[in-house]
């Protein structure tokens, strides 16, 4: 079974941008795998399967190490970042083919299947009210004032952890994020008694509001040095914190704010290598590791995993994705027996749902393991836009 072209797809789902990989081969058996990237890289990304499209066409589809061991040896001068998620996608798209082939799931390819369901948490709870409420058919959060009816929504469901980013209202709502955007014109991090206070607030209301039985993840991403991470942990050590999840690609900033917190600490999902993202499971920094599949791969996220359940670490699955990406979750969150809780984004913009061949079972805040072959979904072309296509 040779690969006969390499597709990418994108759509716009609200604020967020989905992309999608299909893999076609010379028989009917077509691949896909969601490869959603953080910042609409879509020209890089393809650009790195167009550089490496003669590695990939006409070898064989179920060779998957092969195809990895290839692409790595041409790429390991300049390992990670988006040539690591291009990576990814590609093995990830041959996962679906291998399980298409012999009409398996993917999870069921390797051990016994250790959980029928996954739970999930809301992801950016409140984030998409604050940054976009347009793009959505429900009430928005102008005011801290707005938060007690927003609560009273979740409330209502069955979810026991929801994920929120940093709100702020002193100049109109908008979500702290100096470490990514560049509209905060804050280079150095820089962060204000004023700053820090709204962070609070926001979090405050939150925890007031919300369910005794419902706990609060707070998503700090790239926004602080190690200094401001602790005047962040110690300002909310009051409320019922589930983890503080931050992104940072060295251990010595955890470790430090180890030292002042007994909050849980997650990080991992914009590592993406063992290699590295081993150096915090050995210096006892973290409480959980995240773990994105899409970005990782199947094979480097399941060698992560077994390490972290050699050292007693449960993961968590990143995941902002669509029905795809978050039944590529599902497979793994099966496979490996350490899982803990997956992410689900629950805010979503009308008609995404008809791009996708399946629909998600949810029981609750329960999903169900899928047992159709391979990952699980396939994309509507007809939905989707074509960005790119490696046929020679």
């Amino acid at each position: 079974m040779k690969i006969q072209n390499i597709k990418v797809f994108n759509y716009t789902a609200g604020w967020r941008e989905w992309s999608f990989i299909k893999i076609e081969t010379d028989y009917k058996v077509s691949g896909w795998a969601e490869c959603t990237d953080t910042f609409k890289n879509l020209n890089g990304f393809c650009g790195i399967i167009e550089d490496f499209k003669a590695l990939i066409l006409n070898e064989d589809a179920l060779n998957i190490e092969r195809v990895i061991w290839k692409l790595k040896s041409k790429s390991k001068s300049s390992p990670g970042s988006i040539i690591q998620r291009v990576i990814s996608a590609i093995e990830n798209a041959l996962w679906d083919i291998r399980g298409k082939n012999v009409n398996k799931p993917v999870h069921e390819l390797f051990a016994k299947k250790n959980r029928f369901e996954m739970e999930l948490y809301w992801s950016h709870c409140g984030t998409t009210r604050v940054r976009t409420p347009d793009l959505l058919n429900k009430p928005a959060i102008k005011t801290l004032s707005d938060v007690k009816e927003f609560c009273e929504e979740i409330n209502q469901t069955d979810f026991k952890v929801i994920k929120t980013n940093l709100a702020i209202f002193e100049n109109g709502p908008q979500i702290y994020m100096p470490g990514h955007l560049y509209s905060f014109e804050n280079p150095d991090l820089i962060l204000s008694e004023s700053i820090l206070l709204e962070i609070k607030n926001w979090i405050k209301e939150l925890n007031k509001y919300l369910r005794s039985d419902i706990f609060i993840a707070v998503d700090l991403n790239f926004n602080f040095h190690t200094k401001d991470l602790i005047r962040v942990a110690n300002s909310l050590k009051e409320f019922r914190i589930k983890w503080l999840e931050i992104d940072t690609r060295i251990p010595k900033a955890l470790i430090e704010l180890k030292k002042y917190t007994k909050i849980p600490i997650v990080t991992g999902e914009t590592i993406m290598e063992f290699i590295y993202i081993k150096d915090f499971i050995n210096q006892n920094c973290i409480d959980y590791i995240s773990i994105d599949l899409p970005w990782t791969g199947l094979s480097e996220s399941m060698k992560i995993a077994k390490y972290c359940d050699k050292k007693n670490y449960k993961i968590t699955t990143h995941n902002y994705n669509g029905y795809l990406g978050t039944l590529m979750s599902a497979n793994f969150a099966a496979i490996v027996p350490n899982f803990f809780i997956g992410e689900i984004d629950f805010d979503e913009a009308d008609g995404v749902e008809e791009i996708f061949s399946n629909k998600l079972i949810m029981n609750g805040r329960f999903l169900r393991i899928p047992s159709e072959p391979g990952w699980g979904c396939d994309i509507n072309e007809k939905k989707v836009n074509k960005f790119y296509s490696a046929k020679s």
